[in-house]
């Protein structure tokens, strides 16, 4: 995970990776304010948006990364085959359940702690077909997902990357 005590040199590619990674919390933040009650139209967005943001996710222990990387390629794969959709939508949530807690590690923003069991709530109840509680779900973790952006935006770049000789390939 990043370490925002460590400046390095960013080049264009780091940049555009943080950047990214960014956006990706933002969209998903747009995305999940709309899920709630256009599941079908919303979910191959918010897919897309989890693999953007799994393949631009900056974490030294490369075992984190790939199982984080794994769910969005699985949620792509899973959703392009035509497959059981709520499950490509569980891994695309479950992408960014794990990407809240990375932030909290990295940074120590206590809220985003609840994301992964509210976007577990809001999968849950999408599948038991409780959606009026799926909706109130669904606004929480938008709500969440845009803290977590506008907390990200804030930063220096540089804080996403840290020290680059302690990442694993």
């Amino acid at each position: 995970m990043a370490d925002p005590h460590i400046k390095c040199e960013l080049d264009i590619l780091d940049k555009l990776t943080v950047i990214l990674y960014r956006s990706a919390f933002t969209l998903a933040a747009i995305i999940m304010a709309v899920i709630g009650s256009e599941t079908n139209a919303a979910t191959p967005f918010l897919v897309m948006v989890a693999l953007l943001a799994s393949t631009t996710v900056h974490i030294y222990d490369k075992r984190f990364r790939w199982l984080i990387q794994g769910a969005g390629l699985f949620a792509a794969i899973w959703f392009m085959a035509g497959l059981w959709q709520p499950l490509a939508l569980g891994a695309a949530l479950f992408v960014f359940s794990a990407l809240s807690i990375k932030e909290y590690f990295c940074f120590k923003v206590k809220a985003l702690l609840l994301t992964p069991i509210v976007l577990a709530g809001f999968w849950f109840c999408l599948i038991f077909n409780v959606f009026n509680i799926a909706i109130g779900f669904a606004v929480a973790g938008a709500a969440l997902l845009a803290f977590a952006a506008f907390s990200k935006w804030r930063m220096p770049l540089h804080f996403d990357i840290g020290d680059k000789s302690r990442y694993q390939v």
